[in-house]
């Protein structure tokens, strides 16, 4: 496990691992033909993806320029969900926005010596809490997809509810330092790849794919990060 561990955490450190994350997200976009058969969703969805990628990136590797460049991924990628009818999956960028902002302020005052931010761990009493706001989080989702009158499925509402309640949950904790948040972040990458698969976004399906590495990455990151403080 430990080998697997320093395997993933070798990827994840290594210079040109931003570089093919990238360069994988470009040739998806490119792939949908935008030059010739122009859509808008693709192309919004690209320009988050492009945000999006590198600011979980510089996050998994404790880095605070992370939050700015969440925020400029958080405007695209809710815009992109939205215009294709994935409400769960859009919402939390709005908050995911204004997250950004206090992570920004709050990492800041939290640096080690490395101007890495210092990682904290989850008690049994913010544990329970945690379940309780994923719950609460959960039906806050149904309420909204019915008032907005977003035509979902009972397929996309239930993963949608999913997706609403892990990505409040799961930011709340990474803007906190937690380190259990990648745990959420891993479980809220599968849903969204499968429901992106279901409404045919291929761009935003690679880059939750990459995501889901990143998250992996960052449980193995901060954990040794933990264990050294």
């Amino acid at each position: 496990m430990n080998k697997l561990s320093d395997i993933i955490i070798l990827i994840g450190r290594n210079k040109f691992y931003p570089l093919f994350c990238i360069l994988c997200v470009t040739l998806v976009f490119l792939y949908t033909d935008p030059f010739t058969q122009f859509d808008i969703r693709y192309t919004v969805s690209y320009i988050g993806s492009f945000c999006g990628l590198v600011c979980v990136i510089l996050l998994a590797k404790r880095k605070n320029m992370g939050n700015v460049l969440g925020m400029f991924a958080g405007v695209a990628e809710c815009s992109a969900n939205i215009l294709g009818g994935n409400i769960g999956a859009g919402l939390p960028s709005i908050y995911y926005f204004c997250s950004h902002i206090y992570g920004l302020l709050t990492w800041k005052k939290n640096m080690d010596n490395d101007k890495n931010v210092k990682v904290r761990s989850l008690s049994e009493t913010s544990f329970l809490y945690t379940l309780i706001f994923l719950i609460v989080a959960a039906f806050i989702n149904i309420y909204l997809t019915d008032k907005i009158g977003a035509p979902n499925t009972t397929y996309q509402l239930v993963i949608n509810c999913f997706i609403f309640g892990l990505g409040m949950v799961a930011q709340l904790l990474l803007m906190m330092r937690y380190s259990f948040n990648w745990y959420l972040w891993v479980i809220l990458n599968l849903l969204v790849i499968v429901l992106n698969i279901y409404t045919n976004n291929i761009i935003i399906t690679t880059q939750y794919l990459i995501y889901l590495f990143n998250a992996i990455y960052g449980i193995c990151e901060w954990k040794r990060s933990a264990q050294k403080e």
